[in-house]
């Protein structure tokens, strides 16, 4: 069904002031926001033009090092520089230090011709260094840190082995078989002094729990001033394994028997039961376990059944038990001793 035509053109004529209301606005906007960013930017402009403070990070560099020479405490990585000016001069700086290059200090002018050294550098030569890159507007109100030093070493050093610090454990089920490092020694660059006191290179100390694999860490070395290590990190494996439960049949033995005397037991031989690790259970045989009781412990016996004990048990081999624990027993006569065999009148038996 069709509106009526007076219907239709009110509701054109609506729509139509509606969408030129909406472009009024527009363009009401649009005049507002050029005149918003034109008068930031004036203010801006006159902002910058003010004394401003900032910090900057500056990379600290030594170069000239001469070969066999080596810093065993360096300077620090960079130096968080105060510093004032205009805003425009700053604006550079401000951007991840644009425009900065490293301060940069010859190692040659520190070197007393010592074969160790520790050397301390004047806050005034890093901040000249800096200023020298700079504009001249530009001033410098604090650096941090503000004492600097550094540890050099011609040479003096040891090799020693590496130890470890600290402690290493495996869950319930497992086991550490052992650990190694690679390399198994480091160079030590230190004074004379300090090298005479030191028998390894203990790594940094390692708490290290609940292992169930055989894994490999790096470690690194305690910081001592004065000291490096080279190589700085060392790689140590843990080696670990599992426990598997085995059995195993043994037979009872005795020892000490006099000639012609035996031991019997029921039964003759027992199950032990034993735990060990998974990679040398293949090398644990019968014969690894001795059961055995002695002559004299079996002539002291007062019961009917005698207590095994093993007098050897395999290395790596643990939680060992014996089914049955105890057993019956008989000594028995092998064959006869003619001499005491013979009558009083010196007939036989």
């Amino acid at each position: 069904m069709q509106l009526p035509r007076r219907i239709r053109t009110s509701k054109d004529r609506a729509a139509h002031g509606f969408t030129s209301l909406l472009r009024e606005k527009g363009r009401d906007m649009l005049v507002f926001a050029f005149f918003l960013v034109v008068s930031t930017g004036f203010w801006l402009l006159q902002k910058l033009n003010d004394t401003f403070e900032a910090d900057i990070r500056v990379p600290l560099e030594m170069e000239g090092v001469p070969h066999g020479t080596v810093i065993t405490t360096p300077l620090p990585r960079e130096v968080v520089v105060t510093i004032q000016d205009k805003g425009t001069n700053l604006f550079n700086y401000l951007r991840s230090g644009k425009g900065v290059a490293p301060i940069v200090l010859d190692f040659a002018a520190y070197d007393n011709g010592s074969a160790t050294a520790k050397v301390s550098v004047p806050a005034t030569d890093v901040q000249r260094a800096f200023q020298q890159q700079i504009n001249a507007s530009v001033r410098v109100l604090r650096m941090s840190p503000n004492q600097f030093e550094f540890h050099y070493n011609k040479g003096v050093s040891r090799r020693l082995a590496v130890k470890l610090a600290g402690k290493i454990s495996t869950r319930q089920q497992n086991y550490m078989q052992g650990f190694s490092f690679s390399p198994d020694s480091v160079t030590v660059y230190a004074p004379a002094s300090v090298l005479d006191t030191l028998q390894y290179a203990y790594t940094e100390s390692q708490e290290i729990t609940e292992l169930d694999r055989t894994m490999t860490f790096n470690i690194g070395f305690p910081s001592i001033c004065g000291v490096k290590v080279v190589p700085e990190t060392v790689a140590m494996t843990a080696r670990v394994d599992y426990y598997t439960e085995q059995s195993v049949s043994v037979p009872v033995i005795g020892l000490n028997f006099p000639a012609g005397m035996s031991l019997k037991t029921f039964p003759a031989t027992v199950t032990v039961k034993y735990r060990v690790g998974a990679s040398n259970a293949r090398f644990i045989q019968p014969g690894n376990f001795v059961l055995a009781a002695t002559y004299e412990e079996l002539l002291a016996n007062p019961a009917s059944k005698y207590r095994l004990q093993l007098r050897s048990i395999p290395e790596g081999v643990s939680n060992v038990r014996i089914y049955p624990q105890e057993v019956d027993y008989l000594l028995e006569q092998t064959h006869f001793d003619e001499e005491k065999a013979q009558t009083p009148e010196g007939g036989r038996l």
